[in-house]
């Protein structure tokens, strides 16, 4: 029951409208459904490894890479490159349809081909986005790329500066380094703080000493 209700609930993932990027070439969820059919259930015996198996290729076939290549890039890669990771990507689904692995070492297969198509889609999606970020290189660009979010072929245009960082955000350390101000009262408050120690430290010192002398004294006496 828990196997068929996670199946279940992710099998909306792999709608067509969900597609980004690799999906944009159906023979990638084609290929990843073929492997899912394959393995699933028939080289996992404990129901928990097949839920998790499941969820790792539904995954892939559905919005996975769509979220990673928008939340983490612009989401726009060069056609040609992402022929180079479909096709290493499909070359992987056949490799395990192929091999005899079952069970957890098939699953540890299966998270390594989901982390070995992120690395190779991060590469193209990094190349394309250094180029169209840059204001000298950008307006040469005429090649053709895949839009992730609409899976849809679209000129090559210029990226705002804005959406130029990794994340789509400002980086943190700059945020900061805005607030000058901000700076200068927690730079302040540290100093006040070391100070304060250093001072109750001395203080501290002293009084010991001249406790320690006159407890010496009266002993003398």
């Amino acid at each position: 029951m828990p196997l068929a209700l996670t199946l279940l609930l992710l099998s909306g993932l792999s709608a067509p409208g969900s597609w980004g990027c690799l999906q944009c070439d159906p023979s990638v969820p084609e290929a990843l459904s073929h492997l899912r059919s394959a393995l699933i259930p028939s080289r996992f015996q404990l129901e928990q490894l097949q839920a998790r198996a499941g969820a790792v290729l539904m995954g892939m076939e559905g919005p996975f890479f769509q979220d990673y290549a928008l939340n983490a890039f612009v989401g726009r890669v060069e056609t040609n490159q992402l022929d180079l990771v479909a096709s290493f990507v499909k070359n992987q689904t056949q490799h395990l349809m192929d091999n005899s692995l079952k069970d957890e070492p098939l699953l540890e297969e299966l998270v390594t081909l989901r982390a070995n198509a992120i690395k190779e889609l991060k590469k193209v999606l990094i190349s394309h986005q250094l180029k169209a970020c840059n204001p000298k290189l950008c307006r040469w660009l005429k090649e053709e790329v895949w839009d992730c979010l609409h899976c849809q072929r679209i000129k090559s245009q210029c990226i705002h500066k804005k959406y130029c960082f990794v994340d789509r955000q400002p980086r943190v350390a700059l945020q900061y380094q805005m607030d000058t101000k901000y700076l200068r009262n927690q730079a302040l408050l540290g100093i006040f703080i070391s100070v304060s120690l250093a001072v109750f430290m001395f203080m501290v010192i002293v009084v010991s000493a001249c406790t320690y002398r006159q407890n010496r004294k009266l002993l003398l006496q």
